[in-house]
């Protein structure tokens, strides 16, 4: 049986979209700020993507925005903060997923914001940024201060509180991974765990619904869920 480590990338988009819906069950309508180096292949765009929301993740290294924008982690790349706000802009007010990435100086895009009064709903920090005073930066102290939330991109493996949207008994979830040995097994296999799950459900619907167009990665080997025991048996291994 194929299996996958904790390091998958689709278990690390998985973490860190329990902790979205943990904050708000649909960012529709939302933009969320992630910056500094090696942010547009943290996983958080396509989190976001999958929530609903739109991603702007700014950083001054090119090359790795561009390869980020290869592997289908953002949908676009541009150059100033204009040409990004243009293209997020109706995103954000027809409640449509975006990601975009921005290659220009972190600090100096950020003061722009500030002074374009542009407010992000959420800042996506993460340990790269651990060496980097990014919560230090004047512009976010502003930014915070006029009601932008933090939420960290890294967090404990038993994560459990994060699927409070799912389930009032949360804990009876846990992360699964169901295997596939070629696309369209994958797809058959997306199809019948959309099929069990309830109609309400729409936080797991949306992962199903979502992951394979908005992670490259997801498109082959197989599924990461949250499932309860019972549901994972149902499924079979």
């Amino acid at each position: 049986m194929q299996t996958a480590d904790a390091g998958d990338r689709q278990l690390e988009t998985l973490r860190l979209y329990g902790r979205l819906v943990d904050v708000r069950d649909d960012w529709g309508g939302c933009l969320v700020l992630c910056c500094g180096a090696g942010c547009a292949a943290s996983g958080a765009p396509a989190a976001v993507s999958i929530a609903g929301g739109a991603t702007l993740a700014i950083d001054a290294d090119a090359a790795a925005v561009k390869a980020a924008m290869r592997r289908g982690e953002l949908d676009f790349v541009v150059n100033t903060l204009d040409e990004a706000l243009r293209a997020l802009k109706n995103q954000v007010r027809q409640r449509r997923p975006l990601s975009v990435g921005l290659t220009a100086d972190v600090d100096a895009a950020l003061c722009e914001m500030v002074e374009r009064g542009v407010l992000p709903d959420l800042l996506l920090t993460g340990a790269h940024q651990a060496a980097q005073p990014i919560l230090q930066n004047e512009s976010i102290r502003e930014l915070q201060a006029a009601g932008m939330l933090v939420r960290s991109i890294d967090g404990p493996d038993d994560d459990r509180h994060t699927r409070r949207s799912m389930d009032p008994s949360r804990d009876r979830f846990g992360e699964h991974y169901l295997p596939a040995v070629n696309a369209a097994d994958l797809r058959a296999l997306d199809e019948r765990v959309r099929a069990f799950l309830p109609a309400e459900d729409m936080v797991r619907r949306r992962w199903i619904e979502r992951v394979a167009q908005y992670l490259r990665e997801a498109r082959r080997g197989g599924r990461w869920v949250w499932l309860t025991e019972e549901e994972r048996q149902r499924l079979g291994d």
